[in-house]
């Protein structure tokens, strides 16, 4: 589901600014009125595609998946009790 939010971000900033780029050309030349909008447009599709980049660099960089676990976590489940007994002076079998 956030694969949708990160690409639809990008794909849909970057209409925002083109045609926030075209609206705002036609009100320079005073073939229609509406270059506050435009602008809003370009500035809004700007947020958009800078926020998506930024949450692809946050996933690539800590490794979590779209199901919020990290990538890199043992297959096997948690080396959580191992750890524990080891700490308490428990004997580790197959170690």
């Amino acid at each position: 589901m956030l694969f949708f939010s990160i690409v639809f971000g990008i794909v849909l900033g970057t209409l925002a600014i083109i045609f926030g780029a075209l609206g705002r050309g036609k009100a320079r030349r005073g073939e229609a009125n509406n270059g506050a909008a435009a602008l809003a447009g370009i500035i809004v599709g700007s947020v958009a595609c800078a926020a998506s980049v930024a949450m692809i660099f946050v996933y690539v960089v800590t490794g979590v998946d779209e199901d919020g676990e990290d990538e890199r976590d043992e297959p096997y489940g948690s080396t959580a009790l191992v750890q524990g007994q080891v700490l308490a002076g428990g004997s580790v079998r197959g170690a």
